[in-house]
């Protein structure tokens, strides 16, 4: 394979490797686990990684696992993947369909973690042939999809136990129907959106339904402040910024005959700016002023959530380098941001990060099979193409920053 780049070695090496890979992903499938329940998951993870002779760490955030590969003194480069599912009840009717009702990789972590445990196998393998230029750190993370009663998720939790400090990049992977298999995407700045939520209690005066006039229905406040709420980004944003505030839940009343005193309203606050961000926050609390103004009151509480993932455009552009040499590059695409939230954010900030968008989705079938679904399902030839995307884009990293620190060492020196 020497007239070939490493990264199309490493993904002809992936390829071999694909049904290892899918075996991974079908028993991780059939045994989905919720955030911060990982233990058989991060059980399975540990025990092939100390096969491949992989040194690890567990009980990382909790349930996560953390692997360290040994190769030269180059550069240190983090590679993560998530590994809880959601509490949702299958209907793809597969043989490796969830077997615990009510819990499903919908959202691809399955996939994900195989994927790593497949880039795991390769780069030890350089590791064990002498080619690895620098040093691997395998993120296995818990706790994606929700945060404990402290308000914190896995990847959240794994950045304050200093997980990722002396990482000088790291790298990460989400599947996505939405793209064709064959295809993998990503952009520098912001990719993904910070997710935050609020709960709103607007409180009137109830009474009989037949006497409208001696109460002050809060469900008609509601549906005024539901009205001034989605104002607030057409008519208080830039129309050159993205926002979104959406009201996903109202619950007011028992009977059809009793006007409640109060109604509960929630919902999802998304931007892609610390100035949007708090814009939104304020325009929101000022949009609910509308029940003063009609006689009630609100109690509005906003909680934080993940911030916007902003990617480096080093490591972007050292990843999809990486996979245009084995995919091509008309396959190695710029993304374009989505709303969607990842708490990889954290670790963006924590170092230098991409976050691959990886096609899984195959242009023979009649539908998109999109996540967070109770039918989710993906080509699973895209899991060669993950494994070798993530093992290309450190050993990438590590030959071009490697190079970059031995030329300053060298100006230094003479």
């Amino acid at each position: 394979m020497s007239n070939i780049s490493l990264s199309a070695e490493l993904y002809e090496r992936a390829k071999s490797i694909q049904p290892k890979i899918q075996a991974w992903r079908r028993e991780i499938h059939r045994h989905p686990e919720l955030s911060f329940t990982e233990h058989r998951t991060s059980g399975l993870v540990n025990a092939e990684m100390i096969s491949l002779g992989i040194q690890t760490e567990t009980e990382v955030a909790k349930t996560g696992v953390v692997g360290h590969i040994q190769g030269g003194e180059g550069p240190t480069v983090g590679l993560r993947a998530d590994m809880d599912a959601l509490p949702i009840t299958e209907e793809n009717g597969s043989e490796f369909d969830s077997g615990r009702p009510g819990i499903m990789h919908a959202c691809g972590h399955d996939a994900h973690t195989a994927m790593l445990l497949g880039a795991a196998t390769l780069l030890k393998g350089l590791a064990d042939e002498g080619r690895l230029p620098g040093r691997v750190r395998l993120l296995f993370q818990p706790s994606e999809e929700a945060s404990d009663s402290e308000g914190k998720s896995g990847g959240l939790r794994m950045v304050e136990e200093g997980v990722l400090e002396g990482l000088d990049a790291v790298f990460g992977i989400h599947v996505d129907p939405t793209k064709d298999v064959g295809v993998v995407a990503t952009r520098s700045g912001p990719l993904m959106a910070a997710a935050d939520e609020f709960e709103l209690t607007v409180r009137g005066s109830g009474g009989h339904a037949a006497r409208p006039q001696a109460a002050n229905d809060p469900i008609v406040l509601a549906a005024h402040l539901i009205q001034a709420i989605q104002q607030v980004v057409s008519r208080r944003l830039d129309p050159l910024e993205s926002g979104v505030i959406t009201v996903g839940q109202i619950h007011g009343g028992t009977v059809n005959n009793v006007i409640p005193d109060t109604v509960y309203l929630n919902g999802t606050i998304r931007s892609f700016t610390p100035a949007t961000r708090q814009l939104l926050h304020d325009e929101l609390r000022r949009a609910c002023g509308v029940a003063e103004a009609l006689g009630g009151s609100f109690d509005l509480k906003i909680k934080w959530g993940y911030p916007p993932t902003v990617l480096d455009p080093e490591a972007v552009a050292v990843s999809l380098a990486a996979v245009g040499e084995f995919l091509g590059a008309e396959n190695a695409q710029t993304a374009s941001p989505v709303m969607g939230a990842e708490d990889f954010s954290y670790m963006a900030q924590a170092a230098p990060g991409s976050f691959l968008r990886l096609g899984t989705h195959n242009p023979a079938w009649p539908n998109r099979y999109y996540v967070h679904t109770s039918t989710f399902r993906m080509d699973e030839s895209a899991l060669a193409i993950g494994a070798a995307a993530l093992a290309a884009s450190a050993v990438k990293w590590m030959q071009e920053k490697g190079l970059i620190s031995a030329d300053i060492l060298d100006q230094v020196t003479k």
